[in-house]
């Protein structure tokens, strides 16, 4: 998928909901507001694409606001407001991979840094034999499959990662969470 929607993908003025420290909706807020101010607590979605203990990581493009030129998690955005973070999963993953995979919730963890604060609800969606992503250049600049030992290879030679893809992919290949992969 090339284009996107007018409130969707790096669209600074998207609306998004603004939860409280228990991730329960309390109003809305504008995307390029949360990029600044940590106390508009938002919420994200992050999707590990995963097959036989590899990854697929992408390289956040040139143009990204937020960390551009950066390895993330296979597919990452925000959830829009009055949209459940499932649905926004499956939306980020046809944005930008042009895919879409059964999903399987990981986790929901409370990000704070020094920029903004998320709820980042992380799901795992296995990837089935012959799966060619196709990506969208304007959010991704490149795709690559690794495992744990070419993740630790890149790490030690200095790739630049997002701090939360490193502690999910750390976690995934610890065996923190039981997840399926694809049938067939």
């Amino acid at each position: 998928m090339h284009g996107r929607p007018a409130d969707g993908a790096d669209n600074p003025d998207e609306i998004l909901d603004l939860v409280d420290d228990r991730d329960r909706v309390i109003g809305t807020v504008r995307k390029r507001d949360t990029d600044g101010d940590p106390s508009l607590i938002h919420r994200e979605v992050a999707i590990l694409v995963h097959r036989r203990g590899e990854l697929l990581w992408q390289l956040r493009s040139a143009a990204k606001r937020v960390m551009p030129l950066t390895w993330d998690v296979a597919c990452a955005g925000h959830v829009g407001a009055g949209e459940g973070p499932e649905a926004a999963a499956h939306r980020e993953l046809r944005e930008e991979l042009g895919v879409d995979l059964e999903l399987t919730a990981l986790e929901r963890r409370l990000v704070r840094q020094s920029n903004e604060t998320y709820f980042a609800h992380v799901f795992a969606g296995a990837a089935p034999d012959g799966l060619e992503p196709t990506i969208d250049p304007d959010e991704v600049a490149a795709i690559e499959w690794c495992d744990e030992a070419g993740y630790r290879g890149s790490l030690a030679g200095g790739r630049a990662f997002s701090p939360i893809a490193r502690e999910l992919a750390e976690a995934f290949w610890a065996g923190r969470w039981r997840i399926p992969e694809a049938e067939g």
